[in-house]
C-alpha cells in the first residue's frame, strides 16, 4: 500500500491510502470541450499557487467528480481540478473548497494519459481481488491525480469498502 500516492509504477495497480484531504479547485462544467477546460483550469491553479499560502505541491492536482443526477448529462456534467493544502486560511474565497475524508483506493499510472486503458487495468485489479468499492455517503471522490513532475496521470477507483 503506498500511502498518499508516492511515484506510482506504470500501468501497475496499487492500493494508495489518503488520509483526509483539504482541497482548493476549480469546476469545469460541461462535457463539450472539457480538454481546453481542464487546460485552463491547470494553468489557473500552477499560476496562482505561487502565490497562495499552505499548499502542499503545486505540482500534484486531483481531478474529483461529484455524485449526483447532473452527472449523467453532458452538459451539467461537473470535473473539479484541485489542489491539495495544509490549511484554507488565506485561500481566495472564489476557489471552490472541498475536504474528502480518509479512503483507499485502486490506482493505476499511465504516462499517456490513457483513461480507458488505466481504468480496465483498474477494474481488472478489483475484480481479479473481488474488492468492492462505493461513493458511499461521499458527495465527492477522486476519480484521477497528475503528478505534472513524476508519473503524470493515475486513475482512481471509488474509495474501497472495508
Amino acid at each position: 500500500m503506498i500511502e498518499n500516492a508516492a511515484k506510482l509504477p506504470e500501468m501497475e495497480p496499487v492500493i494508495v491510502e489518503h488520509k483526509e484531504l483539504k482541497l482548493i479547485g476549480i469546476p469545469c462544467i460541461g462535457l463539450n470541450d472539457m480538454g481546453d477546460k481542464y487546460r485552463h483550469a491547470k494553468e489557473a491553479l500552477l499560476s496562482s499557487a505561487k502565490h497562495l499560502p499552505h499548499i502542499v505541491n503545486p505540482q500534484i492536482h486531483y481531478g474529483l467528480w461529484p455524485h449526483g443526477p447532473s452527472q449523467s448529462h453532458p452538459d451539467t456534467h461537473v470535473y473539479i481540478l484541485c489542489m491539495e493544502v495544509e490549511s484554507y486560511d488565506g485561500i481566495p474565497e472564489w476557489f471552490l473548497r472541498l475536504t474528502l475524508p480518509a479512503q483507499r483506493c485502486v490506482v493505476v499510472a499511465n504516462k499517456d494519459g490513457d483513461f480507458e486503458a488505466a481504468s480496465q487495468a483498474v477494474e481488472a485489479y478489483l475484480r481479479e481481488k473481488g474488492l468492492q468499492t462505493s461513493a458511499g455517503e461521499r458527495a465527492y471522490t477522486i476519480c484521477e491525480r497528475y503528478s505534472y513532475e513524476g508519473e503524470g496521470f493515475a486513475r482512481y477507483s471509488l474509495p474501497l469498502v472495508d
